[in-house]
């Protein structure tokens, strides 16, 4: 009885080695995008009460960029900055040097994507937006160095707007305009 026992033990023992394990390669391919893009996310605006000293108002400029190249080299983009002069649609406007970036938050990955955090060589706690009646040449105020900002990145700029005391009560506005531009 011990005999058959040790025999089946002994015969389970070589049956559990003789399993075979298989090293199976994957092959996946991945495509450059295309898109490089931005768009706002929000609608910035300010508000204030005239009390006859000059002011200023600031509000946030939320955007999201998408770079979807996947260029390890040649990569990177500039954010751009132009606008129009504040106007209330009566002729009467504030100056066309009122809009200035103080500054950017911390960028952040977008919904539902797994980023590269851009690395911004732009010192943007000063950057003067230009303004006109038309909008003037634009100016870079953030900028993602080569193979980083790839993915969804939130990024949000604060914009200060001197407003004097001589300007007129009413609703003005000003058309912002943000592009994306390749390059580092």
């Amino acid at each position: 009885m011990r005999t058959s026992i040790l025999v089946l033990v002994l015969c389970a023992a070589l049956g559990a080695t003789a399993a075979s394990a298989a090293a199976v390669t994957v092959s996946a391919t991945v495509a450059a995008g295309t898109t490089l893009s931005v768009t706002g996310t929000g609608t910035p605006s300010f508000s204030l009460t005239l009390n006859g000293v000059d002011q200023t108002a600031t509000y946030s400029l939320p955007l999201s960029v998408v770079d979807a190249r996947g260029l390890a080299s040649g990569g990177g983009w500039n954010l751009t900055i132009t606008s129009t002069q504040f106007n209330d649609g009566s002729g009467h406007t504030f100056p066309a040097t009122a809009s200035t970036i103080t500054g950017t938050g911390a960028p952040s990955c977008g919904t539902n994507s797994t980023c590269t955090a851009p690395t911004n060589s732009v010192a943007n706690s000063s950057i003067a937006v230009p303004a006109g009646a038309t909008a003037p040449a634009a100016v870079k105020f953030f900028n993602a160095a080569n193979a980083t900002g790839l993915g969804t990145i939130n990024v949000s700029a604060s914009v200060s707007v001197a407003v004097p005391a001589n300007v007129f009560a009413g609703t003005y506005s000003s058309t912002v305009t943000v592009a994306a531009v390749a390059g580092p």
